[in-house]
């Protein structure tokens, strides 16, 4: 594995390694937790095309926050260090020069809903008495921008994602979140059924 570049941004740490099968560890590191961090960052890989296979992230202590994502080029590219200078450049719009995703996007002209397909997705959401959080799972068809799409139903429902884990075998993608409201506190029953009635929206 070799690193392909490495930069301070402000308050964020970006840094991508080749897997040596066609597919890369990206790396991002953000010093103060903000809302809607994973939902911009999956827009900006969803506008270079790149498929996000496995995710892990988490917020440590409530300030740090680490995203570890292993991606895939749709088009079978390789990762650049243009294309990481790129991806870099409109981070920082979104985090630090105002640009909102919805702009953003527009911008690029990428569509989510082009890539969709009918299938029955199943979404649950349950508080254990086990944890202090709420947890999302997701069973789905995978296809481009689906990340994006969820953590924007989040975003705009004022949902905090303490972590989240995305998984894809044979096409099907399972992901699980932990979540919260900005307060901490675990999302109430009804808070779940809206969020449920949003997210379907979204996968059907």
């Amino acid at each position: 594995m070799s690193t392909l570049y490495k930069k301070k941004m402000q308050t964020i740490d970006l840094t991508c390694t080749t897997k040596g099968n066609s597919s890369y560890l990206l790396k991002i590191t953000v010093s103060h937790n903000e809302k809607g961090i994973i939902y911009k960052v999956t827009s900006v890989l969803f506008a270079h095309g790149w498929d996000i296979e496995e995710a892990v992230a988490e917020t440590v202590d409530g300030f740090l926050v680490k995203d570890v994502f292993i991606i895939r080029n749709l088009q079978g590219s390789k990762m650049t260090e243009h294309d990481l200078h790129q991806i870099k450049a409109e981070l920082n719009s979104l985090f630090y020069e105002g640009m909102s995703v919805i702009d953003y996007l527009e911008k690029s002209g990428k569509d989510v809903n082009s890539y969709k397909q009918p299938f029955n997705s199943t979404v649950n959401l349950f508080n254990p008495p086990s944890i202090d959080s709420t947890v999302l799972d997701i069973r789905t068809l995978d296809r481009p921008g689906l990340l994006y799409e969820i953590s924007q139903v989040l975003y705009l429902m004022n949902v905090d994602i303490i972590s989240f884990t995305a998984k894809t075998e044979r096409k099907e993608i399972r992901d699980s979140f932990l979540l919260c409201t900005p307060d901490r506190e675990r999302l109430t029953e009804d808070e779940c059924a809206t969020l449920k009635k949003k997210l379907l929206g979204v996968l059907s």
